[in-house]
């Protein structure tokens, strides 16, 4: 689901590259150990910027096994954003996937996610959309959330993630390119929202209260923040402490609302109070709307 304006930061942001070096072979890939294994690549990334498969954009070799710990700091989260991706996808009987000769694995929150195919484009979360495929009547136990379907953009929380690709000797492609763009407040709550979205099966509901949250979010976009209250006053700002809780959807649409509260409350001075008060009151009718329908 569309959500606005959400590479606003990305389209203005200026990349840097990273120079691959040395990384240990991860203890989690699935692939036998080769005598001729590839591993001068990967390695740690400490500020956002860019990096890519080995020898991109050319093919990458056979047999790698490259890791890049990413770690940017203390940020709310950031965005992986493909310039381009091109993994083989073929069904692998000896590892039940169809990602099983050759797969990007990003491990984030304690959650695994493992990619192959070829980018789409499109505006969905890979992270938000990812599910284990099944391929001959079973399901993938060595690639939990394979997707054979390319890499869309994936928002991680906070600012740690591990990033693998492995591959063997059947075919090469061109690997792939990712940006990595810090994110802000907005971008957890909407990233939370998308999960709200997610859960819902009645179409009719979902539509309409994915159009108001969405104009909501929408109008948080476009105000005009301008310095903080708590910077024009000269005291630290108020932080959003909120932890979300991805397992109960009544509990999870409160906490977004809750969030978005929070963060207008933090702009509603200098004579902006009014659209920052009209987003509160949006929030909590869209809290309520949620509430009604699904008896929370």
């Amino acid at each position: 689901m569309k959500l606005s304006a959400m590479f606003a930061a990305a389209q203005a942001y200026t990349t840097e590259s990273y120079t691959s070096v040395p990384a240990t072979m991860s203890s989690e890939v699935t692939l036998t150990a080769h005598p001729d294994q590839f591993t001068d690549c990967g390695g740690a990334i400490a500020i956002a910027g860019t990096f890519s498969s080995p020898n991109y954009p050319d093919h990458y070799p056979s047999h790698a096994r490259c890791t890049w710990e990413i770690d940017i700091g203390r940020v709310s989260g950031f965005y992986l954003v493909p310039r381009d991706f091109a993994v083989e996808t073929h069904w692998n009987p000896s590892a039940m996937s169809v990602c099983g000769h050759d797969y990007l694995k990003v491990v984030e929150n304690g959650v695994e996610r493992n990619f192959c195919g070829f980018n789409e484009g499109g505006d969905n979360y890979s992270n938000s959309h990812t599910r284990s495929e099944k391929e001959g009547g079973k399901w993938t136990p060595d690639l939990p959330n394979a997707s054979k379907n390319g890499f869309q953009k994936m928002f991680v929380l906070g600012g740690k993630a591990t990033v693998s690709l492995s591959t063997d000797y059947n075919m090469q492609y061109n690997g792939f390119s990712f940006d990595i763009v810090e994110g802000d407040r907005l971008d957890v709550i909407e990233y939370h929202a998308q999960r709200v979205f997610n859960s819902l099966s009645d179409e009719g509901f979902a539509a309409r209260y994915i159009s108001r949250m969405n104009k909501m979010l929408a109008k948080a976009r476009d105000a005009d923040t301008g310095a903080s209250c708590y910077e024009e006053n000269g005291f630290e700002e108020a932080s959003d402490v909120t932890v979300f809780d991805e397992d109960d959807m009544c509990k999870l649409n409160g906490q977004v609302n809750a969030a978005l509260n929070s963060w207008a409350r933090n702009y509603a001075c200098a004579g902006r109070g009014k659209g920052y008060r009209q987003i509160i009151r949006q929030s909590r009718k869209v809290r309520n709307f949620f509430n009604d329908r699904n008896g929370c």
